[in-house]
């Protein structure tokens, strides 16, 4: 009797396997990266929703955003555009008149806008990271799985999800432009690539931070012209095209980024606003002294980098060490400029962390810690707990950034594969 029964378990018979449940078992089974990815993905939405409604624990959206949009929709589209309304450049005016115009709450909108460049993220970083995994002869399915796992796990980086989610910032908005142009720049599609730099640039001015890459880039390959950086400028002055044609005045229209760079001694910022670097060591109150020659520091590091990487050009001939040189050198941006705020890192952040999930696993404990540095000073900020000194969370953040200095420094120089 017992043999009976354990040879009909066996067979399925007596746990009521049906045709039905092989075929959902194989469809599992065989789409199981796919599905979870899917399910992940749901739940990125999810958890967003559930926040959004949220807003009383924004710092800036009761007295910023809420306010703007409000005044788009006392003046109109137009109107509005032709007033002195925020503090941003035109490109995110314009969102805030486009979201003046949906009949609900502004934060919908504003929210929704950040979580589709989210997401539109997350499908370039998946082709950024085919395309260095295909370089290291990864290719197929299994490059598939890898990229698409690295991209979709970024959705849940608790800094993506409350920038936009909960805080109703945008910088989600300009990163997706500087990601879309970062892949077509390990593309070598160079004039596609400056295009999407430039409207990032438009967007927000920390896109600049990834400029000097792509000036190393041009001494280093040798592959586009010095005029490609003429688009900058020139989309500058096209993005800022709807308020002039609202006459809102070319002076109070191309000057807001200059406006933006006085923050730090108009604002009361100091040299630093809750981002971990050197200048919280007792230094934030010294910015009418210490802001030029910060400034002039960070020049000087990023020229010795550029001087350091051209003498081993050969450094950037793969497609993965040029996106990790990138990156620190835009982090390089946010660890010696003053007026760093907590968000400036974003795309610094955002990058790394996929790169090391997916390509540079020996490096994810560096990318673990970044991120918990940044929750911790979004937790300080949106929730006001400051469970962990800045003090701290700063030597922590000046400790990994140099470990992942010298090891740059090696691979550069040629003592590590």
């Amino acid at each position: 009797m017992g043999a009976n029964t354990d040879k009909d378990t066996k067979s399925g018979k007596a746990l009521g396997i049906t045709g039905f449940d092989r075929w959902l078992i194989g469809l599992i089974n065989n789409n199981l990266d796919k599905i979870a990815i899917v399910i992940l993905v749901i739940l990125s939405v999810i958890i967003r929703v559930k926040l959004i409604p949220e807003t009383t624990l924004s710092p800036d959206y009761e007295s910023y955003y809420l306010p703007w949009v409000e005044a788009y929709r006392e003046y109109g589209f137009f109107g509005g555009l032709s007033k002195d309304i925020g503090d941003y450049y035109v490109p995110y005016n314009v969102m805030y008149a486009i979201c003046s115009l949906f009949p609900c709450e502004p934060y919908i909108p504003i929210a929704v806008f950040s979580m589709i460049a989210e997401f539109v993220s997350a499908i370039y970083i998946k082709k950024i990271l085919l395309i260095i995994l295909d370089e290291r002869g990864i290719s197929g399915e299994k490059a598939k799985i890898q990229a698409s796992f690295g991209a979709v796990l970024t959705l849940f980086l608790p800094f993506v999800i409350w920038n936009g989610a909960l805080w109703k910032q945008c910088d989600a908005i300009y990163v997706v432009f500087l990601v879309i142009a970062i892949y077509h720049l390990l593309k070598d599609n160079y004039r596609l690539s400056f295009v999407f730099l430039s409207i990032s640039f438009g967007f927000k001015l920390q896109a600049i931070f990834f400029v000097p890459l792509f000036l190393v880039l041009y001494f280093a390959r040798k592959k586009y012209s010095i005029l490609e950086f003429f688009w900058i400028p020139v989309m500058y002055l096209i993005l800022g095209l709807p308020c002039v044609l609202a006459r809102r005045g070319l002076k109070a229209t191309y000057l807001a980024y200059l406006l933006q760079t006085q923050e730090v001694s108009t604002e009361g910022y100091g040299m630093v606003s809750y981002y971990p670097n050197f200048y919280n060591f007792g230094l934030d109150n010294f910015d009418d002294l210490l802001t030029l020659p910060a400034v002039l520091v960070a020049a000087a590091i990023l020229g010795v980098l550029a001087v350091y990487i051209l003498h081993h050009s050969e450094y950037l001939e793969k497609r993965e060490n040029t996106l990790y040189f990138g990156i620190f050198m835009a982090w390089t941006c946010c660890m010696f400029l003053p007026g760093m705020h907590e968000r400036y890192d974003y795309a610094v952040v955002l990058l790394m962390t996929a790169l090391c999930i997916a390509v540079k696993r020996d490096k994810l404990w560096i990318a673990a810690l970044m991120n918990v540095n940044s929750t911790l000073v979004y937790i300080m900020v949106l929730f006001r707990e400051s469970t962990v000194p800045i003090t701290v969370i700063s030597a922590v953040q000046i400790v990994i950034y140099a470990v992942v200095a010298f090891d740059l420094a090696k691979r550069i120089g040629g003592q590590r594969a």
